[in-house]
Parts: structure tokens; C-alpha cells; sequence
């Protein structure tokens, strides 16, 4: 029996026979409602960066924001009424702004996803930006778009953002500006009536985040950051999977190093949990590598294997050597599934991995 069928057999096993719950959890089986209400806080998994409550679902993706992004949100509108209530009406709109366009940068990244042939089903917004739950084939150029569709979002949003802040204000001092220094630019914003001073500065919050969104992106080569994953997928073209998985995770540990470097030589608390979270996911990213690396028989031996082709290859080769891409890419992503799995449980799979390796199961048990 090969290991993905060993490991099917196994998943049907956990699926068929649940492990034992924790008191706590028996606890909320007793209840319904309390059942009910856990379910939708934690998302049925015991990570703590996915709970979060569900807002609504379009498009057949799901929204959901994590616990701490409300808490985020108001310390730090607490922090400025406490440090001057003026400053609300520069904070405010930022926090608006924040969340409407880690929004829209989330549902590109979900809508590119779909795009190319993958499922996108969710959409988790927390404090250090959005997560997008995106399952795209197993291809560099799938993963690159797939990506891309984010920051894509943002670049679309630049010019028409900034033409409506000089429209408003008359400024391009309010357009241009110096990143490491926004309030200057948002002080010069005038008016004669505090309604019209909102207006401006709800634009103006609108393109600066939009700005900032784009750049640290786009321009910070490390995990999770759309940057990484971007230059992960262009390595990926040149040198293969896995070694383009662990030069961008080497890269994206250097950065954050660097980044909590000038994080805390400046006193920003939020770029020092970003050097953190990211350092975290680039360490995670070597330690799957590890994991995943058992011998000859992997499947990204076998994908490099097949790069061998003759010059003159028939239409039946052609044929064939599609077929084989399509089932290496589909093991591809089964075996990254199930080392989620051993990580971090059954319950940490989204729908769209769940119904992977439940098509995967069906065709196993019926030895195709």
C-alpha cells in the first residue's frame, strides 16, 4: 500500500472514530446553544490565531474577524482619546479604513484563487492584516497569481484613492508623502467645518492605508507577507519547490530580524509583533520541511523527475506527461493537507481541504 493510501486509510480512521474531548469540550456537547456559540467563536479548531466570530458570507466565502482585532481597535482608540481627543478624528478613520481594505485586498486574493482553477471559502481579518483561507493548484504560477491578487487590488485603488485626496484637499503635499511620516501630511489637511475636515481625512485615511498596504506587502520578502509568497512562487519556476520554500523562509527569518531590530529601536510595538509573527511562520515553514522530507519517494522527486523529456516528444507523450503533472499536483497537495494534519489536527482543516481529502478518500477506497 503506497503512504498516500496509508495515510487515507488513517484519515478515514480520525473521521470514523473521533479522538476523546477534553473535559471542556464535553462539557459544551452537553449544550447546544453553548456548543453552537463555541463553533462559531473558535471555528472548530483549538489554534488560537483562528477564533474569531463569523460577520457574514458572500460569494460563498465566509468573513470572519478575530477576537483580538475588535480589542485592537479599541485600545488603540482609547490610547488617543487618553492622549488627545482630537486625534480621533485622525485615528478614526484609519481603523475604517484598515478594515475595509484588508478586505478587498482579501477577497482579491480569493477571487485570483478561484481564478486559476483553486477554492477560496474564507476570509479571517485580525489585527497584523487578513488571512485568506486559498487553496490553489499546486503550480508556481497558480500560487504567484494567487497571491499577486491582493496586492493587485491595491494598485488598482492607487491612482483613483489619490486623484479624490487632491480633488478634496487641493494639496500634494496630502498625495505625496513622506511613509515614515504621515501626520504631517494629514495636518496640512484644512477646512472650515468639522463635518468637512472628516470628509478630507477619511480620504486621506483611505489612501495612506491603501499605500502602506501595498508597499509592506509587496516589499517585505517574508512569511506571510504577500512579498514572501511572491518571491517564494518566482523561486519556485527556477529551483523547485521545496528549495524555494526554504531560501524564502531563510530570507524572511533575516527580515525579521531586522525589522524587530528597527522595531524596537523605535518604540513600534505593531512592527515588532509583525517581525515576530513573521520570523514565527518562516521558522514553522523549515520545520514542515523537515517534516515532509522522507525519502526518495516524495513527491517532489517525483515532479522533478518528470522534467526529463525528450525533444521531440509524441501527442501520447504529451498527453501522458499532462496526466502525470495533474496527479503529482494533486499528491502535492494532499500530502501538504495531511501534514497540516499531523501539526495541527483534523480540526484546523478548512472546508475546501476537508472536501480535497474526502474526494481523495473516495477514490482511494475504490483503487483508482
Amino acid at each position: 500500500m503506497s503512504r498516500i493510501r496509508l495515510w487515507m486509510r488513517r484519515y478515514d480512521e480520525w473521521m470514523d472514530h473521533p479522538m476523546p474531548t477534553e473535559p471542556w469540550r464535553e462539557s459544551l456537547d452537553d449544550s447546544r446553544g453553548w456548543r453552537a456559540v463555541a463553533r462559531r467563536v473558535f471555528g472548530g479548531s483549538e489554534n488560537p490565531l483562528l477564533w474569531g466570530i463569523s460577520l457574514y458570507t458572500a460569494w460563498g466565502i465566509r468573513v470572519r474577524i478575530h477576537l483580538l482585532f475588535p480589542v485592537f481597535i479599541a485600545a488603540r482608540l482609547i490610547q488617543t482619546v487618553l492622549q488627545d481627543q482630537a486625534g480621533l478624528m485622525f485615528v478614526g478613520p484609519l481603523m475604517v479604513a484598515l478594515v475595509v481594505l484588508v478586505l478587498l485586498h482579501e477577497y482579491g486574493h480569493c477571487f485570483v484563487c478561484r481564478r486559476v482553477g483553486g477554492e477560496a471559502d474564507e476570509i479571517l481579518l485580525w489585527p497584523l492584516g487578513g488571512l485568506a483561507t486559498c487553496s490553489p493548484p499546486h503550480r508556481w504560477d497558480a500560487a504567484f497569481w494567487t497571491t499577486a491578487g491582493g496586492p493587485l487590488v491595491n494598485a488598482a485603488l492607487l491612482v483613483p484613492l489619490g486623484a479624490l485626496v487632491f480633488a478634496l484637499t487641493g494639496s500634494w503635499g496630502a498625495v505625496i508623502f513622506n511613509p515614515f511620516d504621515p501626520w504631517f501630511s494629514a495636518g496640512t489637511v484644512t477646512a472650515s467645518t468639522d463635518f468637512e475636515k472628516l470628509l478630507k481625512l477619511t480620504a486621506w485615511a483611505f489612501h495612506y492605508s491603501n499605500m502602506l498596504l501595498l508597499a509592506f506587502n509587496v516589499l517585505v520578502p517574508m512569511y506571510p507577507m504577500d512579498g514572501g509568497r511572491l518571491l517564494h512562487a518566482l523561486l519556485w519556476r527556477k529551483i523547485g519547490y521545496r528549495e524555494s520554500t526554504k531560501m524564502t523562509a531563510i530570507i524572511g527569518l533575516v527580515v525579521a530580524g531586522v525589522m524587530a531590530v528597527f522595531a524596537v529601536v523605535f518604540s513600534e510595538l505593531l512592527l515588532l509583533g509583525l517581525a515576530l509573527f513573521g520570523g514565527l511562520m518562516c521558522y514553522t515553514e523549515l520545520q514542515r520541511l523537515k517534516f515532509e522530507a522522507d525519502g526518495d519517494d516524495s513527491v517532489f522527486a517525483a515532479s522533478l523527475a518528470m522534467t526529463d523529456e525528450e525533444d521531440e516528444p509524441t501527442r501520447a507523450e504529451k498527453r501522458a506527461s499532462k496526466e502525470a503533472a495533474v496527479v503529482a499536483s494533486e499528491q502535492a497537495e494532499i500530502d501538504r493537507i495531511l501534514a497540516k494534519i499531523s501539526s495541527g489536527g483534523v480540526e484546523s482543516l478548512s472546508r475546501a481541504e476537508r472536501r480535497t481529502l474526502d474526494r481523495a478518500s473516495k477514490k482511494g477506497r475504490g483503487g483508482s
